[in-house]
């Protein structure tokens, strides 16, 4: 192999020597790289949904659920994606606001009351949660029963004044949820007057 010498040095490398580290480097940008700060454990999103006062969810779910959620004094609701800054908000409210949208449209509120997350079997959801599945609820005929989410509402309550998704300001950045954002959740601030008993 030909040798390069480097001028400013008295000695000179071969290839294989100037990239002896290289595999080692490779590696270690290999690794995972998270949103989860290294001191706390948590994501800025989750941070922001335990500290904030004004923290709340944005969700969808059919009309059926939602007028349930009005008509019962609790019903369990779920959902395929672990929304884990909502567990975070929960754990340090004690529950959390949560706005349901129809087409773009907030029409519905509650209160998140306890948030399970990837529940193994049966034995990790608690009995409340259990009973308040509704029996006309056929979530678990497409999904699993108890899904990646497994939560229960409360204080369900229709708007008299729906008004668009646009009008919720995002808990991160500041800037406002798109009229035609159609994921769940999303994670906003909740808007003054919506909550009086938050």
């Amino acid at each position: 192999m030909t040798r390069r010498t480097d001028p400013t040095t008295e000695e000179s490398e071969s290839v294989d020597d100037m990239f002896q580290h290289l595999s080692e480097a490779k590696q270690r940008d290999s690794t995972p790289r998270t949103t989860r700060s290294k001191g706390g454990g948590q994501s800025k999103i989750e941070r922001l949904m335990s500290q904030r006062p004004d923290a709340a969810v944005l969700a969808s779910n059919y009309e059926v659920r939602m007028q349930e959620m009005v008509e019962l004094d609790k019903v369990t609701h779920r959902a395929g994606k672990p929304w884990t800054s909502a567990k975070a908000g929960v754990e340090a409210h004690g529950r959390l606001p949560v706005y349901y949208r129809v087409d773009g449209m907030v029409t519905y509120t509650g209160y998140i009351e306890d948030i399970v997350l990837r529940p193994e079997d049966e034995s990790d959801v608690p009995q409340e949660m259990k009973d308040h599945i509704t029996d006309d609820d056929t979530y678990s005929d497409f999904n699993e029963k108890y899904d990646t989410t497994t939560y229960l509402v409360s204080g369900g309550k229709r708007l008299d004044e729906p008004f668009p998704q646009s009008e919720l300001e995002r808990i991160q950045g500041g800037e406002y949820i798109d009229e035609d954002y159609s994921y769940q959740p999303a994670y906003i601030r909740k808007r003054d007057g919506d909550f009086p008993e938050f």
